[in-house]
């Protein structure tokens, strides 16, 4: 199951951030691909996004399913589709900023092969969607306030064509967690300065 992390930095506390997740309406058309959804309750919804992986343009349907939502810190979800044989999940995580993530010798570094993949689709997904305008904030930017926001999705495809499309789906999926985790950061501290 392809799955992939995704940290910025936002110069603004963790309930400040919490505020503005708390209610999906507020960063859903953030999403890739965002065509539109539905709530249903407090912790169910439909999302219908346009999903383009590799050669493949298909109008996906997902339940969302909000398993955990421990304000002001993390909300925990599941995905299920209802049009496609798919499955998986998130999370997103505020927490007070703790130094950029480790990547020393421990870090196992992923092949050439797999770096130059991920290349490929970074650059035709932003080609694609545009940028995240939006960069790391440098270290000296870096508030005393200053917050963690952390995006976790992992999809699964099923089917007799579940290995192709989860093969294509993994280098697909860091662009569109780093998209919607700096879209939040960027919208954030847009108002942060208009206010």
């Amino acid at each position: 199951m392809p799955e992939v992390e995704y940290t910025t930095t936002v110069n603004m506390p963790p309930t400040a951030i919490w505020e503005f997740v708390k209610d999906m309406n507020n960063w859903a058309p953030f999403l890739t691909g965002y065509q539109k959804h539905e709530i249903l309750s407090d912790t169910d919804s439909i999302w219908t996004l346009k999903g383009d992986v590799g050669v493949l343009a298909r109008m996906v349907r997902l339940k969302a399913h909000v398993t955990e939502w421990e304000g002001p810190s993390r909300v925990a979800f599941t995905l299920t589709g209802m049009n496609e044989d798919v499955d998986g999940g998130g999370t997103l995580v505020m927490g007070p900023y703790v130094g950029a993530p480790a990547s020393g010798a421990l870090a196992k570094r992923p092949s050439f092969f797999r770096r130059m993949i991920d290349a490929v689709f970074r650059f035709f997904f932003r080609k694609m969607h545009g940028g995240t305008s939006r960069a790391q904030l440098p270290a000296a930017q870096i508030g005393e306030n200053a917050s963690q926001l952390t995006f976790t999705l992992r999809m699964d495809a099923g089917g007799p064509t579940g290995p192709l499309v989860n093969a294509m789906l993994g280098p697909a999926l860091l662009p569109a967690a780093e998209h919607l985790a700096n879209k939040i950061a960027a919208h954030l501290e847009k108002g942060q300065r208009a206010a």
